[in-house]
C-alpha cells in the first residue's frame, strides 16, 4: 500500500478530517473507509450507517442546521 493510500484511508471522505484506525474499522465501510466523521455528521447518524456511506433517515446535519446530536 503506498503513502497516498494510507493518507486517503485515515481521513474522512466528506470533510478530510483525520480519522482513526478504530473508528474507521467500528463505523466505515468494509474497507474500512470512513464516509463521515464526527467533525462532519452527528454520532446518531454515524451509528445508524452514515460513515459507512448509507443513507440514513436521520436528517443531515449539513442540511438541518441543529442536527449535531
Amino acid at each position: 500500500m503506498n503513502a497516498a493510500t494510507v493518507t486517503g484511508r485515515s481521513t474522512c471522505a466528506h470533510c478530510d478530517a483525520h480519522v482513526s484506525d478504530g473508528f474507521r474499522r467500528v463505523y466505515g465501510d468494509g474497507d474500512d473507509r470512513a464516509h463521515r466523521c464526527p467533525d462532519c455528521d452527528s454520532w446518531r447518524r454515524l451509528t445508524e450507517g452514515s460513515a459507512a456511506g448509507l443513507d440514513v433517515e436521520t436528517p443531515d446535519p449539513e442540511q438541518a442546521p441543529g442536527r449535531r446530536s
